[in-house]
């Protein structure tokens, strides 16, 4: 076999990585038998080919591999300029290798070339020759700072690639014990600010996990890019451990991990960061849930339906051991983790339908027995003073009230069981309302009838208002002392007739000794009722309780009774409670009790609407001067109120209604005075435009109405001005509100830079603006009226003004795909080449006839990027004449401009 040369030699590793073995070994041989420049010249000629090519060729790449390996072997001969061979002893010190300190000189020296290639290779070879260093490789501090400035150079280099593999060829050479580490530093920039994914995602995967960077790969859990958030993912599940975050952190990543919109962010976070922290406590599901804090239900729901779906359910049931005989958990392990498990588990095996029904048999406690057990531990538990312990239980009892769901409730016994525990559990002191919400369904179950449960919901608020106490009723002192007078009489009697009758039967008179013995017996008798007379009598009494807590329950009683029931009509009973206690708890001085007062009275309506017109002046006088808390449930409670009967309310009113005994509304003067206050407050029109004269007054009043309701949307408080947004939607929404003013004012907020944190009220717009506007041609024709009044609000804003920070660009893009009338829901399934849009064509129509109007106004370079966004119909040619026209007369006033300017 003819030897090889060096051109055999790299010709033969481009075939195949099987080859590389026996070539470096015929390429050792080799560099030892040469002079090291002679080698160097001839192995930088044919390293040269390679280092040119930018694409990632398979035959490249392994050359690339090739050399990489050769030159960084720990193994490699060290050839003396006799040819001598001399075998590297310190292999940790690359000092002795010259071959690869020659390399590196020569990649750092091209760094910077002109063709991108170069730049490409050059950074991938130092990235290959420092990973292929061995673990205690040490390198001296002139070419670290080398490698390192040269590298952050190139991570600024305009080819993305370029940056993403200086990245990861510095990787090696990060500090993260250090605060000032230049290169963890560089990191953090490129993975916040790289605008190429494939950059931050190769950040992700070699930066080092510290309490500097953490912070910022959780905020990458969040980037824009699927690929990127994946990457994130792995390295939590990875690299740092859950005991890393706080409970606050850890709840947020499940969270966004387990919602992800993708598929493939939730699978990881479910497989491998779910998994990887459950391996931190052995498999302990239950403590792994105690790091998450169950308080966060909705989350630990979520993981424990994700854990759930992961295991076999045989495997789920015989690996839940703490089920005593009866099929319940042994109280002293009853803790807020294990309720939770034990009610998810039992609602899971539920759900997977009839085929695991012999299996939730023999976990699922009996009725009877269960009723006894939520009594036991509610008995156990019911004198803790320790705030935290109390917490602790109120979670617990709502577990196992939400655990009866998952009960048969045939057994007749087993029902009236429960109904005892949930009806003494109301009545309870130490119960608070948190807990009515959760009993309430439960009762509404096991009840037969709607009116039944409300009449015994009445007799239980009646208890729980009022209970019965036992009161001693005592005798005055006169009188005790005529009892102790007339007892000491009667002891004096006895004792002088006992002697007496002691003396007949000495005497064996025994007749008389008969009849005395019955005079002592009658004594006895009265000395015992006087004596009974002296004790105090002990009565029951219903008192009237009136703190807060115990108002609180009862409104709550109320409220979710109207929420669960499907109740058609203001019955009597409700009547009374509305009286007794709801209008009494709005003037209430606690905040709590009125908020609750509010939203009970507002469900009351929803059943009778001429409550409405009588309570309606209220509402809006609560939404102006009471608490944040309370006015944003009065405002909830308008816009329910305006979506169920319509903006014409009003109109069968009269000028004054009596709310209560004590208070006088009137709905005319409130209005024009809330009317007033707007109109001082805003500077911005926001009411619907006033009909003509003749029109009826009531409409008149809607239209204030909705002026007072769109006025909150400029309110200061985030609560209000979220409120305001969503009812008005849904009221544009439902086609209860038609007004381009308010559309515009909704826009503006959605993109106002002051709503940047509220996540809500931008998700709610942001889901609006699509359906209402791909809704109905006419809905279309709405957003068409406000986007001309929400570009000029935009552009005209001062300086001053947080709308002057918005991108109008972007808001323009939008509105122009929201006007577009081939995209309406019912074009779905037709082909948009054939259809008109008259919503671009009015647009056209009146952007050039704003350039027209403004000619020599600073936003005609906007308004053209417009129009050349728009898609005019093809068809309309009347439309098309006089857009085209519109044009010529654009061009006549643009080249007048010019002349003047010239």
């Amino acid at each position: 076999m003819p030897e090889l040369t060096m051109k055999d030699i790299f010709n033969q590793c481009q075939k195949g990585l099987q080859h590389h073995n026996k070539m470096l070994k015929v390429m050792r041989t080799m560099y030892s038998m040469m002079e090291f420049d002679s080698f160097w010249k001839e192995f930088l000629h044919l390293m040269k080919f390679s280092m040119v090519v930018y694409k990632r060729e398979a035959a490249v790449e392994r050359t690339i591999e090739f050399i990489c390996k050769f030159v960084s072997a720990p193994d490699i001969p060290k050839p003396s300029s006799q040819g001598n061979n001399e075998t590297v002893v310190d292999e940790d010190d690359i000092e002795d290798n010259p071959l690869l300190i020659k390399t590196f000189e020569f990649l750092l020296d091209y760094h910077s070339a002109c063709d991108r290639g170069v730049r490409f290779r050059c950074c991938q070879m130092i990235n290959k020759l420092l990973n292929n260093l061995s673990q205690d490789a040490q390198i001296d501090d002139e070419l670290y700072d080398r490698i390192y400035s040269c590298m952050l150079e190139r991570m600024r280099d305009k080819i993305h690639v370029v940056r993403k593999h200086s990245v990861l060829a510095i990787s090696r050479l990060q500090d993260p014990t250090d605060d000032n580490c230049p290169v963890i530093k560089a990191y953090l920039y490129l993975m916040s600010c790289d605008p190429n994914p494939d950059v931050r995602r190769a950040v992700l995967g070699v930066i080092a996990p510290s309490t500097r960077t953490l912070a910022h790969i959780l905020e990458r859990t969040r980037d824009v890019n699927e690929s990127v958030r994946q990457v994130a993912y792995c390295v939590l599940a990875e690299k740092i451990h859950i005991k890393s975050l706080t409970i606050a952190q850890r709840l947020q990543l499940l969270h966004e991990g387990l919602n992800d919109r993708a598929a493939s962010v939730r699978d990881i976070c479910s497989k491998k960061v779910l998994q990887a922290w459950l391996r931190s406590f052995s498999g302990n599901i239950l403590d792994l849930l105690k790091s998450l804090d169950v308080n966060s239900t909705e989350i630990c729901e979520q993981v424990l339906n994700t854990m759930f779906q992961q295991s076999q359910v045989a495997d789920l049931v015989s690996n839940f051991n703490l089920l005593d005989d009866s099929y319940m958990v042994v109280i002293e392990e009853l803790d807020c983790e294990s309720s939770m498990y034990w009610r998810m588990l039992l609602k899971y095996i539920q759900s997977k339908g009839n085929e695991y029904e012999e299996i939730l048999e023999t976990i699922i406690p009996n009725c009877l027995l269960y009723a006894n057990y939520l009594r036991k531990y509610l008995e156990d538990n019911m004198d803790c003073d320790d705030i935290e312990k109390q917490l602790e239980i109120e979670f617990v009892l709502q577990q196992l009230l939400i655990l009866i769901d998952s009960m048969d409730l045939a057994d007749q016994a087993g029902r009236k069981a429960l109904e005892k525990i949930l009806h003494d559990m109301l009545v309870c002191e130490t119960i608070g309302s948190g807990l009515v919400k959760h009993i309430l369904p439960r009762l509404e179950t096991i009840t037969t009838t709607s009116e039944s449960l409300v009449n015994y919901l009445a007799e239980t608020i009646s208890e729980i208002k009022e209970p019965i106490t036992i009161v001693e009723k005592g005798i005055n002192k006169d009188q005790q002392r005529q009892i102790d007078l007339k007892i000491a009489s009667i002891r004096v009697k006895l004792n002088q007739l006992r002697e007496e009758m002691d003396d007949c039967v000495q005497k064996q008179e025994f007749v008389k000794a008969a009849e005395l013995k019955g005079v002592i017996g009658e004594l006895d008798v009265e000395k015992l009722q006087l004596l009974d007379s002296a004790r105090p009598e002990q009565e029951e009494v219903r008192t009237e309780k009136n703190d807060p807590a115990t108002l609180l329950k009862c409104l709550t009683i109320i409220s979710e009774m109207l929420k669960i029931l499907p109740l058609k009509t203001l019955s009597s009973t409700v009547q009374m409670m509305l009286e007794a206690q709801i209008i009494p708890g709005i003037q209430s001085e606690y905040e709590s009790v009125r908020n609750e007062a509010v939203a009970a009275l507002g469900l009351c309506c929803h059943l009778k609407q001429d409550l409405v017109l009588i309570y309606l002046p209220l509402f809006m006088q609560v939404s102006q001067v009471d608490t944040v808390e309370v006015r944003t449930s009065a405002l909830t409670c308008l816009f329910d109120l305006v979506h169920m009967y319509g903006i014409d309310i009003l109109k069968d009113t009269e000028t004054t209604i009596t709310t209560t005994k004590d208070t006088t509304v009137s709905i005319d003067t409130t209005i024009e005075a809330f009317d007033t206050t707007q109109q001082n407050e805003s500077t911005n029109d926001l009411t619907v435009e006033p009909e003509p004269q003749q029109q009826s007054e009531a409409i008149n009043v809607a239209a204030k109405l909705v002026a007072i309701l769109s006025a909150f949307l400029d309110s200061e408080s985030v609560e209000l001005r979220t409120v305001a947004a969503e009812g008005l939607a849904k009221l544009m929404l439902s086609g209860r509100l038609v007004s381009s003013k308010i559309l515009s004012h909704l826009i503006l907020l959605w993109c106002n830079p002051v709503t940047e944190d509220d996540h809500h009220l931008r998700q709610c717009l942001g889901a609006f603006f699509p359906i209402f506007s791909f809704a109905a041609r006419v809905n279309q024709e709405i957003m068409e009226e406000s986007f001309m009044q929400t570009l000029n609000t935009l552009m005209n804003a001062p300086t001053s003004s947080p709308l002057s920070d918005v991108d109008i660009c972007k808001v323009s893009d939008i509105l122009v795909q929201l006007i577009n009338t081939k995209r309406l829901v019912v074009h779905v399934n037709t082909d948009s080449s054939k259809l008109d849009n008259p919503g671009h064509d009015n647009i056209c129509i009146k952007i050039c006839n704003e350039i027209l109007t403004n000619s020599d106004s600073f936003n005609l370079k906007f308004w053209i990027r417009i129009l050349n966004q728009l898609d005019i119909s093809q068809d309309n040619e009347q439309n098309i004449k006089t857009v085209i026209g519109l044009c010529e007369e654009m061009l006549e006033v643009s080249l007048f401009l010019n002349l003047i300017l010239c």
